[in-house]
């Protein structure tokens, strides 16, 4: 049994890899043909060249897996249907749901690689590869600072203003942080020259505290106190990634973050209006749905390629790749209306799926 799963899954991975091999590398030849120039002229060193590619690869590959599993899955099982070589499988006792469990499992293997590349690498590769396209092929600086960076603590009521933040090291430099009351009012400010984030708490350097009360209906600021050499705060829940995420202002900014940073974001946000919450909840939900599309479509795959090798190969990549379009096209319009508040939100992500679930089990449970 064994060697009959390994023969299946090798007959499977070939043309899966053939084919994922042949779109990725049509993508990036598409995309070096507009910055072959600048290539030449900069004459960037491999490591940069591979790291660009990567990183704009890495963000299409929840396109480019599917389709190559869809395309393998209906070519082997093609092959082996046209060989008559299930029939034989099938004639010595073995089940079809044995026969194509190995298939099956690469599917599910395909479907948390790609999850994990969407959590671990493809947002910051991506990141990446945008700033060095924007630099020009020129080697990038090791560290990022970020200037003047504001940040709102709504649920804490904290507001924080930083001169100068290193992302990579956890340090900022002078900052303020100021704690207001319910009506927003500040009630006390903290001025410190240094900070750093280490181990999950903030320590700064010369810590001044700047208390505010109530004097005649107006509220006026105490005199300070003396600073102090070194301050740790474990009170304080915001952490770098916090303030990076405050930048990041636009969609293409909200697609290179991960899901953890996604979930973040809304959480610090309690004050997001319903539009825009309701958006945020469709791109969390789809990228916690999207990579399991691997192995809905390898099931509606299997059972198509078995069928197409006993009848019309044409007709029966035809009606597959069609149903392929079709489930991405339903994908899109499930996910306007889910944007635009007409439908609930998980409907827009998990109908297109169910529909195409469905089908290939109704067509898997025929095969059987």
């Amino acid at each position: 049994m064994r060697i009959l799963s390994r023969y299946v899954l090798r007959e499977f991975l070939a043309p899966v890899c053939y084919c994922l091999v042949g779109f990725a590398s049509i993508y990036l030849i598409i995309e070096l043909f507009g910055e072959f120039e600048k290539i030449l002229q900069a004459r960037p060193p491999a490591s940069l060249v591979l790291a660009y590619l990567g990183g704009y690869l890495a963000t299409i590959l929840q396109w480019l897996v599917p389709a190559s599993l869809l395309l393998g899955g209906l070519y082997s099982m093609w092959q082996l249907a046209r060989h008559s070589e299930i029939t034989a499988m099938r004639a010595t006792g073995i089940g079809f749901a044995a026969i194509t469990a190995p298939i099956l499992w690469a599917a599910a293997g395909f479907a948390v690689l790609l999850a994990l590349n969407s959590e671990f690498y493809a947002p910051e590769a991506s990141r990446r590869a945008h700033q060095i396209k924007e630099s020009r092929f020129q080697p990038l600086k090791q560290t990022a600072v970020y200037r003047d960076v504001p940040y709102h603590n709504v649920a804490e009521r904290r507001e924080w203003r930083i001169t100068s933040l290193d992302l990579a090291g956890g340090t900022t430099g002078p900052l303020r942080i100021t704690w207001t009351d319910e009506d927003g009012q500040p009630s006390r400010v903290l001025d410190v020259s240094r900070g750093y984030y280490l181990d999950g708490v903030w320590w700064f350097e010369s810590p001044r505290f700047t208390e505010h009360e109530i004097r005649n209906g107006i509220r006026q600021p105490l005199p300070p106190r003396q600073p102090l050499g070194l301050l740790a705060m474990p009170e304080l829940t915001e952490q770098p990634r916090d303030f990076f995420l405050e930048l990041m202002q636009t969609d293409e900014d909200r697609e290179n973050l991960s899901l953890r940073d996604m979930i973040r974001y809304v959480q610090a946000r309690p004050r997001l209006t319903r539009a825009v919450k309701v958006g945020w909840r469709y791109d969390i939900y789809s990228r916690i749905v999207n990579p399991w599309a691997c192995l809905v479509i390898t099931l509606f795959a299997i059972p198509a390629g078995v069928a197409t090798g006993r009848q019309s190969v044409f007709i029966g990549v035809l009606s597959a790749v069609a149903l392929f379009f079709a489930y991405y096209a339903l994908t899109l319009i499930c996910g306007g209306l889910a944007k635009k508040d007409l439908v609930p939100v998980g409907v827009g992500v998990l109908l297109p799926n169910l529909l195409l679930l469905v089908a290939g089990l109704v067509l898997f449970h025929r095969q059987r």
